[in-house]
């Protein structure tokens, strides 16, 4: 049920599991499991989401209702399809030193019917994805200077979910790969070099993997408009 629906709201269309075998049919090779995230913005960070864990994405409302004595991470409730959903402020977790865009929208999580219906408040819906599992890092050999495990550090970061990002000018071959934040590397490019350079180098992204049921615990438990 959850998986289909942030699709269509986003108008991405990511082939299903027998579109890729009919692709791959005739190759000798099996295709590989693939993870669906969603991913997001909130201030500077780019973050990610399970596919499954997400219900609906729907705008922020005007107003919320503010609820006393709830956690810091609650921004208060809303009535989203007749049921009381709490919204959550991921900043609260993740601080941010740039300006919220103002473009806000919520992912709607997929709780079970026990449990608070909750919303996670972000700046941008920026894309859903289908990820090869290999891309998808739990774990940082302390050997790879590429890459440092800090946004693993996380206590809501379950995994890096690696994406081919933009590609730039490379000034030096003996440059170490670059990161910012602890989530991106470089790997070389096969353009010719020009003027001062000696190619063109491709900055790989690495988007923290947040994982939404150990935020909702984090955010305290049931909480009510009365």
């Amino acid at each position: 049920m959850a998986p289909d629906l942030p699709e269509k709201l986003l108008g991405i269309d990511i082939d299903s599991d027998e579109d890729q075998r009919r692709r791959s049919s005739g190759d000798a090779d099996e295709p590989e499991d693939r993870v669906r995230v969603v991913l997001f913005g909130v201030g500077e960070h780019r973050l990610a989401v399970p596919v499954d864990d997400v219900l609906s994405i729907t705008d922020v409302p005007e107003e919320l209702t503010w609820v006393p004595r709830t956690p810091d991470a609650v921004d208060g409730v809303t009535d989203l399809r007749g049921e009381i959903t709490a919204v959550l402020d991921p900043t609260v977790y993740f601080p941010i030193d740039e300006d919220r865009t103002g473009r806000e929208q919520l992912l709607v999580f997929d709780c079970p019917d026990d449990q608070q219906p909750a919303a996670l408040r972000v700046d941008d819906v920026l894309t859903v994805e289908a990820v090869p599992e290999s891309d998808v890092i739990s774990s940082v050999d302390d050997t790879d200077e590429s890459i440092t495990g800090q946004a693993l550090e996380h206590p809501l970061v379950t995994a890096l979910v690696e994406r081919p990002g933009r590609t730039r000018p490379k000034a030096d071959a003996t440059t170490p790969a670059a990161t910012v934040e602890g989530t991106t590397e470089s790997a070389p490019g096969d353009s010719e070099p020009t003027d001062g350079m000696t190619g063109l180098e491709q900055v790989v992204e690495l988007v923290p993997l947040v994982d939404v049921e150990a935020m909702l615990a984090a955010s305290g438990g049931r909480i009510s408009s009365r």
